[in-house]
């Protein structure tokens, strides 16, 4: 009957209202076996997947309601939306451009496009499209926020601030704006007002545990109390903020720690934990918790107040079983000692997050990409890189040794950090094992850099030993690879000039 597929739609709209979304998508695929032919049904099905959360499904039926009528730009609209959520950025930002193409005067479309261009990481175009958005349509608060992210995005923090205030006084409970400010202040340095701001993560991009009873620590007196500190966001954050714990411990506290499995043998030395879990007890009795992230907030904590590198650690027995192992591999029988550099060139993708995967796109390269530095004289390269990406050695047929055989986790990683004389890395967690070791640590920064690192500037409070080499422009690592060969032949040079002085 042409009217069951519409009755069979109200009563998914009325599942999805109520919050049971499992109903609703199993109502929806049986509503879709009597899909009317006509191009209003299959956009209203993509709508109600879009709703649902199944934005895979949607982006069928928008494709579906665009082959019958292409001349329909709230269709290229929800299209480009669609294909946002499934991580396909370049048919969502053609997509969007068909939609402006066709009805020029829509401020959103010219929003919409802003956040896709931000995700490619041409925040250049990213930001005169919000413009574009924002003159149209004045106090958008989406607009005027995608003009402060993109200025974030160019290095151009301190510009961005009046923007995200002018969206926060739109929407003071906007999390995604006052996360965004975060962000920026963080790379400022202005870390009270930042950490502050930052607790807006929740409300943004981070997901609050709900299986702690105990009351989230607040500044409260520690003095014989316990308290649970949790992993949360990657490894690299963990290994950055595992330092604070012994700020606890001088506060009079127990501290239990929970990390996951990969990382509990390495944090086992740390100073200030109790006790370390990588599964929590729900029997343990614990007067607090604590995010990990959560702690230089509550310690007002700045990068000159933070206890200092190294605050990780490897026995030395293992720094020579491992290290000393790995190193005598890549030395081989080589004549003349040369210098040996570790290498990692890509990050997690995580293709279960597209935005996480669109930061990881700009954040990585291609191995080929490095091999400029393979033709510097006087050095042996090894990968400490995992996952997929390490095929690429083979494929390349790069100078390569592959240093990871065995590792079973950021312990055993460590271990052979001592096997090298410097490691080469995109922004991953290996730069922050590095940096809390306190060993030599060249870092190539995509242009829209972490918070972490600021705006500019090759050097970084949070890790003394580790050097920044970043992008020029969003896309460009030719630069920063450059570089970084040019600096390595001049390394090659101390190292040997080092050696013969010792051989004198």
């Amino acid at each position: 009957m042409p009217n069951s597929f519409r009755l069979l739609a109200q009563d998914v709209i009325a599942l999805g209202d109520a919050g049971n979304l499992p109903g609703a998508l199993e109502t929806l695929h049986e509503a879709v076996q009597s899909l009317p032919q006509d191009p209003h049904s299959a956009f209203l099905a993509g709508c109600l997947y879009e709703r649902c959360g199944n934005p895979m499904q949607a982006r069928l039926y928008y494709l579906e309601s665009l082959r019958q009528n292409a001349t329909a730009p709230r269709i290229w609209h929800r299209l480009g939306i669609a294909c946002l959520e499934t991580g396909d950025l370049d048919l969502s930002e053609q997509a969007l451009r068909i939609a402006i193409q066709q009805k020029p005067d829509e401020a959103p479309f010219y929003v919409d496009l802003s956040m896709v261009l931000a995700r490619k990481g041409a925040f250049e175009d990213s930001l005169a499209t919000a413009i574009t958005g924002d003159k149209m349509c004045p106090d958008q608060v989406a607009a005027v926020n995608n003009i402060a992210h993109a200025l974030q995005g160019l290095g151009r923090s301190a510009e961005s601030l009046p923007y995200y205030d002018r969206a926060i006084s739109l929407d003071p409970e906007n999390g995604t704006c006052r996360f965004g400010r975060a962000v920026s202040l963080l790379k400022l340095g202005r870390f009270e007002d930042g950490w502050r701001e930052y607790e807006w993560r929740w409300r943004a991009c981070q997901t609050p545990r709900t299986d702690l009873t105990m009351p989230q620590w607040d500044g409260e007196d520690l003095t014989g109390k316990s308290i649970l500190i949790h992993h949360e966001q990657g490894y690299g954050d963990t290994l950055q903020f595992i330092r604070y714990v012994l700020l606890l411990k001088a506060l009079g506290a127990t501290v239990v720690v929970q990390v996951p499995v990969p990382l509990v043998r390495l944090l086992h030395s740390v100073q200030g934990i109790d006790r370390i879990i990588s599964v929590f007890d729900p029997s343990l009795d614990l007067d607090f918790h604590c995010p990990m992230v959560g702690l230089p907030l509550r310690l007002s904590v700045t990068p000159a107040n933070a206890p200092g590198c190294p605050y990780l650690s490897v026995p030395v027995e293992e720094q020579e079983r491992q290290g000393g192992a790995l190193r005598e591999i890549a030395v081989q029988d080589s004549f003349r000692p040369e210098l040996i550099v570790g290498l990692v060139w890509s990050g997690d993708p995580r293709p279960h997050d597209p935005a996480a995967s669109q930061v990881d796109r700009r954040r990585s390269v291609r191995l080929e990409t490095l091999a400029p530095l393979m033709a510097v004289e006087g050095i042996r390269f090894v990968s400490f890189q995992l996952g997929t990406p390490q095929q690429q050695i083979a494929v390349t047929g790069l100078p390569i040794l592959d240093g990871t055989n065995g590792i079973t986790d950021f312990a055993d990683t460590a271990a052979r950090l001592y096997g090298v004389d410097l490691l080469v890395s995109v922004d991953t967690s290996m730069v922050h094992l590095a940096g809390g070791l306190g060993l030599p640590v060249w870092m190539l920064s995509r242009h829209d850099a972490c918070w972490r690192w600021g705006d500019s500037g090759a050097t970084t409070p949070w890790y003394p030993s580790m050097r920044i080499f970043r992008q020029s422009r969003s896309g460009d690592w030719e630069s920063p690879v450059a570089e970084v060969a040019d600096m390595l032949r001049q390394f090659v040079t101390l190292y040997r000039a080092n050696l013969e002085a010792e051989a004198a």
